[in-house]
């Protein structure tokens, strides 16, 4: 899922994030669009877990989490740190050791090993709310506010631009994403914030991320997470009203 992790999430290992109130819009709007990415369903899949096959070992929680890629070590930190005495403490140290591993170039390890019965612990927590508090506030720390930063660093303000941003930060972590704005902005000589149009800057940035999707392997079969944005560019909802009418590998949604 998250390119290039591995540097930015080892920086943040002692950081702390204050917990978030509810959901508002559009941010409500942006995270069910990436679960419907993420796990085919608009509903935030808090206790979510799998191993798909990634090359990044167990998958979990509504962000997607890994133990391969260090963000899954932060979550158990960040969850501890809610409630020291919770059942997915004792996998930190396997946690740790697959973090010691060997990596591949995308900060990857495959490796699951210690994790015997990590999945079916997790998939019975979703009533806890210091479990789900520990997912909020570490999407916060890794995905959304450094994707929201970056957004205002090239003057995109639009909610359909912020929403890219967020998910392509989720898919490719921070650095892939500073890298397909470098990306952007070296092809279209600019930024919203020096002049260019942000639609048109966004209609690059969206090509620009589905020529990375396609030629990539693993990403390929993702590459609707591109296509569902550039759909509602073409029509005109870059403010992301609702309702939205979406189909997404093959199946049709609607956000009400």
């Amino acid at each position: 899922m998250k390119a290039l992790l591995a540097a930015p999430i080892l920086a943040v290992l002692a950081a702390q994030t204050p917990a978030r109130s509810a959901v508002a819009e559009p941010r409500l709007t942006i995270e069910q669009l990436t679960s419907i990415f993420e796990n085919d369903t608009p509903a935030l899949q808090y206790s979510y877990c799998q191993n798909i096959h990634d090359r990044r070992g167990l998958t979990f929680g509504f962000a997607g989490f890994t133990s391969g890629t260090y963000d899954g070590t932060l979550f158990l930190k960040e969850y501890q740190h809610l409630a020291s005495d919770n059942p997915l403490v004792r996998y930190l140290p396997a946690f740790e050791k697959i973090d010691a591993g060997p990596h591949d170039a995308e900060g990857r390890n495959p490796s699951v090993a210690g994790l015997s019965g990590f999945r079916e612990t997790f998939r019975t927590l979703g009533d806890d709310p210091s479990f789900i508090q520990a997912q909020q506030n570490l999407v916060d720390r890794l995905y959304w506010s450094p994707s929201q930063r970056i957004a205002r660093r090239v003057g995109a303000r639009l909610p359909i631009s912020r929403g890219q941003f967020y998910d392509a930060c989720i898919n490719h972590g921070e650095d892939g994403l500073n890298d397909l704005v470098h990306a952007t902005n070296r092809t279209l000589g600019g930024t919203p914030r020096s002049g260019i149009p942000e639609r048109q800057w966004l209609a690059e940035f969206l090509a620009q991320r589905l020529a990375l999707l396609r030629s990539d392997p693993d990403w390929r079969r993702s590459t609707d997470r591109v296509k569902v944005y550039q759909r509602l560019l073409a029509r005109g909802n870059v403010r992301l009203t609702r309702p939205i009418r979406l189909t997404c590998y093959g199946d049709r949604f609607v956000l009400p």
